[in-house]
């Protein structure tokens, strides 16, 4: 209660800032563990990103609070504090521009802009360049075989809000692939890349992002293009950061214990092309759309339940029953003939051991109660459980994370091949392969405020769609794009065809010696058994220096 009493009084000083943070930001790993720990209240880690206002009320509030935390994470807030000072105190006392300042030093701990401008009451802009590097090696240990690719990206984003309550924010990026592309697809975000695959030798790639918000406390709305995370933890994440950014329109009510979230977003179907010898072929992609709401529900302060559903349908304009963002999405569906891919699902966190996050989700793809045991192919449900645990805090600054995940046959997949939870024909969420079963564990170590190192590992188990001799496939649900035929067997069971097993154990360090400029290094040995005796032994190796001005 002393928190969410804080929380609204700190509120009511705090700059509102309607921008969002990337998915991506550091600032999530830090919340998290102030949200394990008790620190901070009502921090919903199922949705992101969150706007800057928010954020920068969880940092005042861990600040009121600072004498809880260890040495490291007192540096971590201040640094914090720091980046998102102007969002807090809305001064800019420890930042500087290339432009408008006379002591620009990109190697400082300073917040660094190419440009600022600010006029309290009215508006203000902050512009910055972008540069990264990336190195990938993969080696093939049966093949006996290393490939490598690097990447030189350049870019650069504006963001502001006006009046207060009206934000904007664009990003732009180009980048050049030097190289084997295919070991460039280990960063999963090119392999969807338009101009990088558009030709065999291509080597150009961009991407862009850009919204506009507004931002009034209880409630947010949002019109643009980002990229969203949906869903706790890695394992269970239905949309997940690495898959293809999407336009949407959304919007979010806070009020009381009462959370209600809502998107609508264009993604797209299958790619195409029609040849035609006049115009030298053109590309088709099929129409389709995403719906999301969820209702939170906040009873204490240290646990949230939630309920929420996804629609996806295809191939038709804009249906205005999903547009609604109170319909029930189930029923729509029913009144609109059953044309579409409808899916519920319940969440809950609780952190009533301090220091102890446990949380997880059950999504209903399709259900009939009366089937249950059976083995009917309906019946596609995902259970997720997950852990994170910073209980050694006292003594090392160590944060554990454990998830399970099972997945049974046909979820994400659906009848109309079009309707499946995809977009591009790329999976939305991390593992989201049906008839799966999957094991996560991470152990990240923090040495200092700009420096920290995870160990993890991953063991999944996949019952794949057993290929016949004649090149026929037995459908047993194990593929996201091949849902449940008429002639296909009505009954299958978890783990049915051809089981396939991967081990994956990942190691990576971070390191920021200045602020602004990242260097990463990432190590991922791949150890899979799949389907026909095949085997796969790699060892990726990911290097990557960033950079904001």
């Amino acid at each position: 209660m002393k928190q969410i009493l804080l929380l609204l009084l700190f509120g009511s000083v705090l700059y509102a800032q309607t921008e969002y943070v990337p998915v991506n930001h550091k600032v999530y790993t830090f919340l998290e563990r102030m949200d394990a720990l008790g620190i901070i209240s009502n921090y919903n880690s199922f949705e992101l990103p969150k706007t800057r206002h928010e954020i920068a009320s969880y940092i005042k509030t861990a600040d009121s609070l600072k004498d809880k935390l260890d040495g490291v994470d007192r540096s971590i807030l201040n640094d914090l504090q720091t980046e998102f000072e102007y969002d807090i105190y809305g001064t800019l006392n420890n930042s500087m521009s290339l432009f408008g300042s006379g002591n620009y030093n990109p190697f400082t701990q300073n917040e660094k802009y190419l440009y600022y401008q600010s006029n309290p009451g009215l508006g203000n802009f902050f512009i910055n360049l972008t540069a990264e590097g990336d190195g990938i090696l993969k080696s093939d240990r049966i093949a006996d075989r290393n490939t490598t690719a690097k990447l030189g990206i350049i870019g650069g984003e504006i963001r502001g809000t006006i009046l207060n309550n009206y934000g904007f924010f664009i990003s732009g990026t180009n980048g050049l692939l030097l190289g084997d592309k295919q070991t460039s697809f280990l960063r999963h975000d090119l392999l969807y890349n338009f101009k990088l695959n558009e030709k065999p030798d291509g080597a150009f790639f961009d991407e862009t992002a850009g919204y506009m918000t507004a931002d009034f406390n209880l409630i947010r709305f949002k019109i643009g293009r980002d990229r969203l995370k949906i869903g706790y933890g890695y394992l269970g994440a239905l949309i997940d950061e690495n898959s293809p950014p999407v336009d949407y329109i959304g919007m979010n009510i806070n009020y009381g214990i009462l959370n209600f979230s809502y998107f609508h977003a264009k993604i797209s179907g299958y790619p195409g092309n029609i040849s035609d010898t006049v115009t030298n072929g053109v590309n088709v992609v099929g129409e389709k759309y995403i719906g999301y709401h969820r209702l939170g529900i906040s009873p204490s302060s240290s646990t949230e339940f939630g309920v929420g559903e996804f629609i996806i349908y295809a191939n038709r304009p804009v249906e205005f029953a999903y547009l609604n963002p109170f319909n029930f999405y189930k029923s729509a569906e029913h009144s609109g003939l059953d044309r579409d891919n409808s899916m519920l699902f319940f969440d809950i966190s609780n952190r009533s051991i301090c220091g102890l996050k446990l949380y997880g989700y059950l999504l209903l793809d399709d259900i009939d109660f009366g089937k249950l045991g059976t083995g009917w192919y309906g019946n596609q449900t995902i259970w997720n459980f997950g852990a994170n645990s910073s209980n050694l805090y006292k003594f090392l600054p160590v944060d554990i994370k454990v998830e399970y995940q099972r997945i049974e046959p046909y979820v994400f997949t659906h009848r109309l091949q079009y309707n499946n939870f995809t977009n591009l024909g790329y999976p939305l969420g991390t593992f989201t392969y049906p008839n799966s079963e999957l094991f996560f564990s991470e152990l990240n170590y923090r040495f200092n405020y700009r420096c920290s190192a995870s160990l993890g590992f991953i063991y999944g188990i996949h019952g794949a769609n057993p290929i016949n001799p004649d090149g026929s496939v037995t459908n047993i649900g194990g593929d996201i794009a091949l849902g449940h035929r008429s002639f296909d067997n009505e009954t299958v069971h978890f783990l049915d065809g051809d089981l396939e097993y991967q081990r994956i154990v990942t190691a990576s360090i971070t390191y920021e010696p200045y602020k602004e400029i990242n260097l990463y290094l990432k190590l991922n040995y791949l150890n899979q058994s799949l389907q026909n005796s095949a085997r796969v032994k790699e060892l990726q190796s990911f290097l990557t220096v960033a950079v904001k001005l």
